[in-house]
């Protein structure tokens, strides 16, 4: 207070309107999280305005929904999910169940406290009056954004958008050469992980060769593997891996777009697609069929199909048991398939839950023990996804097929020191090329 360039300094208006309102933000600072400078200074800004209106019901209106919409955007931002996709939030106060997630109730709880202080202070807190008030009411603005520039730097990278048009592209389905059906026209099945990353330290590196190398495989498959970019969320993943483009559904306009599914289809393939939640959450019910899909399932129709339930924040049909359907599928089939699955329980966060196995996880040893326990259960997950393809691709009974597996984005973890365990900008791939 005795500092002469802090004289006069709104230190309730801080409080109030900058500080709470950005609390769930400033206390992930020490622990990771998405840079949002530019979301800080346009709330900041947007605060000092409101500040000024003469009602106290409209402040405290305000001051309600302040740290709602920092939420809001925080959350978007961990998933690389762009602000316009507005119309997510009633799919998913319907469909995803967030407080079953400990992380997801401790930030309700600093949201419901930022709320209720907000509200108390509004009438204790006028906004800033005279040149000297806003000026340092702007250098608190300016300085909040520094501070959250500084402290998500080491990560900033990993939070990866749609590139400028004509960035360089590539893809697994390129890479693996799938962008058009064989000679053979054997059937094709396309794995999207949820959350399989590129591991960078030496043992998380074992672990996955481990998983994503097998040597049984070689008994009947050839096998590739390879790394290739990847922007946004887990749709801009769909959008690469079955366009061949850098987009998001909002966006794209699927008339000009000839996709997988249809080449497939006019070479003679039935197209068919797979995810084990709801169809209506990113709106797939509506631009998946558009992409040439002759049928597609959600997670009610896998569980009446035998498919089991598996709970968590994102409950929906088990991964393990939508394998035996893509096999029966493929027994069954009179025409060669093209079958494209998108997991589902390795969405982040992954859960102690016994139905996946997840409840006291000490998989990986010493490799995953200095990380957070939701890393242990990630890496476990996927391990299981991989021990029920290995079985599905092996079972002597399975037509020829060709699998090409391939990560969505990198694992969205809060924590930095989980975070900068992944490449921060590929996700790997691997095909298992059936041997003629």
């Amino acid at each position: 207070m005795k500092i002469p360039v802090l004289h006069g300094f709104p230190w309730r208006w801080a409080l109030t309107w900058l500080v709470l309102p950005l609390l769930p933000v400033i206390l992930m600072w020490p622990i990771g999280g998405p840079p949002l400078g530019r979301y800080v200074m346009g709330f900041g800004l947007f605060a000092l305005l409101a500040s000024q209106l003469p009602w106290l019901a409209v402040r405290r209106a305000v001051l309600l929904l302040l740290p709602l919409a920092v939420a809001t955007v925080y959350v978007g931002a961990v998933f690389n999910i762009t602000l316009y996709n507005y119309e997510l939030l009633l799919p998913f106060l319907r469909e995803v169940r967030p407080l079953r997630s400990p992380e997801y109730l401790l930030g309700g709880g600093v949201v419901a406290l930022a709320m209720a202080l907000s509200w108390w202070l509004a009438p204790r807190a006028p906004g800033p009056s005279g040149l000297r008030g806003w000026a340092l009411a702007l250098l608190a603005v300016f300085a909040l954004t520094n501070v959250d520039n500084m402290a998500t730097a080491r990560t900033a990278g990993s939070y990866v958008g749609l590139p400028k048009a004509g960035a360089p592209f590539n893809s697994a389905v390129r890479a693996a050469g799938l962008e058009a059906p064989g000679a053979q026209r054997r059937h094709l099945i396309i794995v999207l992980v949820e959350a399989l990353g590129v591991p960078l330290n030496p043992g998380e590196k074992a672990l996955f060769e481990t998983d994503w190398n097998r040597p049984e495989w070689r008994s009947r498959y050839d096998v590739t593997r390879g790394a290739v970019p990847y922007h946004g969320s887990t749709t801009s993943g769909e959008l690469r891996e079955l366009c061949g483009i850098w987009g998001d559904y909002h966006s794209v306009d699927f008339g000009q777009l000839d996709c997988l599914p249809e080449r497939y289809a006019r070479a003679g393939y039935r197209a068919e697609a797979l995810h084990g939640f709801d169809g209506g959450f990113f709106d797939r019910t509506a631009w998946w069929p558009r992409l040439g899909f002759a049928k597609v399932n959600f997670g009610d129709d896998l569980l009446a199909q035998g498919a089991k339930p598996c709970g968590g924040v994102f409950p929906g049909a088990c991964d393990n048991s939508v394998l035996p359907l893509l096999a029966q599928r493929l027994r069954g089939a009179k025409q060669p398939q093209l079958l494209y699955w998108v997991t589902l329980n390795s969405h982040l966060p992954v859960l102690a839950d016994p139905a996946l196995g997840t409840d006291n996880c000490t998989f990986g040893g010493a490799a995953l023990a200095d990380g957070p326990p939701m890393l242990c259960r990630l890496f476990l997950v996927h391990h299981n996804l991989s021990d029920a393809l290995t079985r599905m691709a092996l079972d002597p009974t399975l037509p020829k097929t060709d699998i090409l597996i391939v990560g969505d984005h990198m694992p969205p973890f809060f924590q930095r020191n989980a975070r900068l365990r992944f490449d921060g900008e590929r996700v790997p791939w691997v095909l298992l090329k059936a041997k003629d």
